[in-house]
């Protein structure tokens, strides 16, 4: 389909479909739905200007600007039977030809043969922008999805809620759309209970400020800086602020049209709830905002939106706080019935919790990340010591929590209440906090645990669900991860660099698979699978950090067994990599490389410099073990950059190498000490990076 023609007269096109009230979760997509279905509609068909959207819970509104007001003049091509099917030997069209040609309304000889394949080309003059416009709203509003749709009349027409009403104006003219019963007009429709009677706009420049009369904000974005600065306001007053909570405000912004705030106190008794129960009752059950001081404390106020008016605000906060306070017995209730039995008591229970079909209840997970964190702590007793008796006795009550009246009406509170509970229970304070921050981190950009012993606990935790899920076949295909465990291998290695934790990770994941309660028919092989996925999320955190994918790749050997460490080597390579040297190292180190490889070179052999032969052996052998012996000193310091660079040293030595000698002569002794003292070059670059990955220019 191509345009033939562009008119110039052109007027705004407005759609405002007004509806039931629409849960707030069905109006973005809905709206992204509108914008994206009427570009693509409206794409070479009549010249417009700028499409947006707008919406509320009761409103989904599309602007169309500049609409031409007659659309293009179209030629369109249909593709029909192939050439030899257009004539007969005496020259007559086939049947075949001329029934197509009349499907067309035109007649066989306008037929035309492209590529050996007969079209037919139809020109017609451009629509109306209304009727355009008339068939372009049915189509929009009848392919919306909803998570949820209804039906209400008789058509069957299904929507998200049922329609009320349909504005749709094309300049000063209506543009005649019906629906599900519903016939458009140019009365537009304010608040439902505080606006006066729909008002009849001329044209569609009018209608925001028509909606903002009868108190709708109708731009998403502009209801949101208002929410945003009124929330501020009436937290001021507190002197504190409303929790951040992007989610709830994104949430109240389609829940409310004219946002009100209404400042409420909480009594003080309730303040005595643990703040994490008394902020998930506000937020989850009322969209309440909790106010919290300067420093995150939590505050004895709570901001309720309204819709509407100020007026009245008196009768609502009572009416706000009497709800309030009925969930926070509720609450109450349910920490003391809690509370009456300790955490220890309450892991019996854990016997009737399934966690996974093949991999048992709940109680033997918890037992298998008391050993693993038991293991972890023996593994790390000399290079990073913790209190393994707080954390072997943290990992034994990490779930108990998860049977409790709380966590069982607030799932989101796991962890959390558990470390609550804890402290009742007159627990050391490292065991509560390692129960509370068990599941950090808990989205990739949240904190991890704090202290060393809830680290390793949390790692308990998620290396067991990984070599669990591995086990029983659960792994992540495509978008599919119903256990997170990508997340949870991201969690692994943000909590190992970031607690600097020196931790064997490829031994702690076979130890993982060890104890997992199903048979594994090569546990060697499922471990390395598992380092592969774990890798792959150090290697996405890495080149998020802006590492070149060649840099993280020359780490790769070894970084598991120590991954602060492997840091560390990766930002090395970086450092160097920034000197004019570096390159032409790194191209005769590849050499080198492919030279072993090529040789099937195993390290065997030990170069021996009375072996050797030529100047240029001796030149690199010495040149080898003196940067050998200062990059030691300080790798072993922990300094990879400088050990990098003092391997560096041997590149004169090695370019003599390579341009006076040839490693595979025919003297078999002397091609193995040339080959062994090629790999003890290579090996001695491998304890930083393997520089035979990093890509030079050809």
């Amino acid at each position: 389909m191509k345009p033939m023609k562009k008119k110039v007269a052109a007027s705004d096109f407005l759609l405002d479909v007004h509806t039931e009230p629409l849960p707030a979760r069905f109006v973005a997509p809905a709206l992204e739905q509108l914008k994206s279905g009427a570009s693509r509609w409206l794409e070479g068909k009549v010249e417009h200007g700028e499409i947006s959207v707008a919406g509320t819970l009761r409103h989904l509104i599309l602007m169309v600007k500049e609409v031409s007001a007659k659309g293009h003049d179209m030629t369109e091509r249909f593709k029909g039977p192939k050439e030899q099917a257009w004539r007969l030997p005496d020259g007559k069209f086939t049947p075949a030809a001329e029934g197509f040609a009349r499907k067309y309304g035109l007649s066989a000889e306008d037929l035309r043969p492209v590529e050996g394949v007969l079209y037919a080309e139809v020109h017609s003059k451009g629509e109306p922008a209304s009727v355009l416009l008339q068939t372009m709203a049915v189509d929009l509003l009848k392919s919306l999805q909803f998570p949820k749709s209804m039906t209400w009349e008789e058509t069957g027409f299904r929507f998200g809620r049922p329609i009320r009403a349909i504005t749709s104006l094309l300049g000063e003219k209506v543009v005649p759309v019906e629906l599900a019963g519903v016939k458009s007009g140019r009365a537009a429709y304010g608040h439902p209970v505080l606006a006066k009677a729909a008002v009849i706009l001329k044209d569609p420049s009018k209608h925001a400020a028509v909606l903002r009369q009868g108190l709708v904000i109708g731009d998403p974005a502009e209801r949101r800086e208002y929410l945003l600065k009124a929330l501020e306001l009436a937290s001021k007053k507190t002197g504190g602020r409303t929790e951040d909570d992007s989610d709830l405000i994104d949430e109240t912004v389609f829940m409310v049209e004219h946002p009100v705030p209404v400042l409420g106190r909480l009594r003080d008794e309730h303040m005595k709830l643990p703040a994490a129960l008394l902020k998930m009752v506000m937020k989850k059950q009322l969209k309440f905002f909790p106010v919290v001081s300067r420093d995150g404390a939590l505050l004895p106020y709570f901001v309720g939106v309204r819709d509407g008016l100020s007026s009245g605000n008196d009768l609502v906060r009572e009416g706000y706080q009497r709800v309030l306070e009925a969930r926070f017995n509720d609450a109450a209730f349910f920490v003391g019935r809690d509370s009456s039995s300790t955490l220890e008591s309450k892991l019996p229970l854990l016997d009737r919790v399934t966690y996974q079909k093949a991999l048992g209840f709940l109680s033997a997970k918890a037992a298998r990340v008391e050993s693993l964190t038991i293991w972890m702590g023996e593994q790390l007793r000399s290079t990073a010591p913790i209190d393994e008796r707080s954390a072997a006795a943290a990992s034994r009550l990490v779930y108990a929590d998860l049977v409790t009246d709380v966590v069982k009406e607030f799932p989101e509170l796991q962890g959390q209440m558990g470390g609550v509970y804890a402290r009742k229970d007159g627990l050391d304070e490292r065991v509560a906090l390692a129960i509370e921050q068990f599941y950090f981190p808990v989205a990739a950009k949240t904190p991890v645990s704090v202290t060393p012993e809830a680290a390793v606990v949390s790692l308990a935790g998620k290396l067991d669900s990984l070599a669990g899920c591995f086990a029983v076949g659960l792994i992540p295909t495509g978008s599919a991860d119903p256990y997170a465990l990508r997340r949870q291998a991201l969690g692994v290695v943000r909590i190992l660099l970031e607690k600097q934790l020196p931790l064997d990770l490829d031994k702690a994941l076979e130890e993982a698979v060890k104890l997992q309660p199903v048979s594994v028919a090569e546990p060697g092989r499922l471990a390395a699978q598992l380092g592969d996925f774990v890798w792959a999320r150090v290697q996405s955190l890495f080149e998020e950090m802006g590492y070149a994918v060649d840099e993280v790749r020359s780490i790769r050997e070894g970084a598991l067994k120590d991954l602060p460490n492997a840091f560390r080597r990766l930002a090395a390579v970086r450092a160097v990599r920034r000197e004019p040297a570096f390159e032409p190292l790194a191209a005769a180190f590849k050499r080198a490389s492919n030279i072993l490889r090529q040789a099937k070179y195993e390290n065997g052999t030990a170069a021996d410099r009375a072996l050797l032969q030529d100047q240029a052996d001796f030149d690199l052998y010495d040149a080898l073990v003196s940067a050998e012996g200062a990059a030691n000193d300080r790798i072993v310091r922990g300094d990879f950059e400088g050990g990098l660079k003092s391997l560096a040293t041997v590149k004169p030595s090695l370019d003599l190498f390579f341009d006076k000698v040839m490693v595979m002569v025919e003297d078999e002794s002397l091609k193995r000490q040339r080959l062994a003292l090629l790999g003890k070059l290579v090996r001695a670059f491998r304890r930083v990076a393997d520089l035979s990955e990093i890509q030079t220019p050809a």
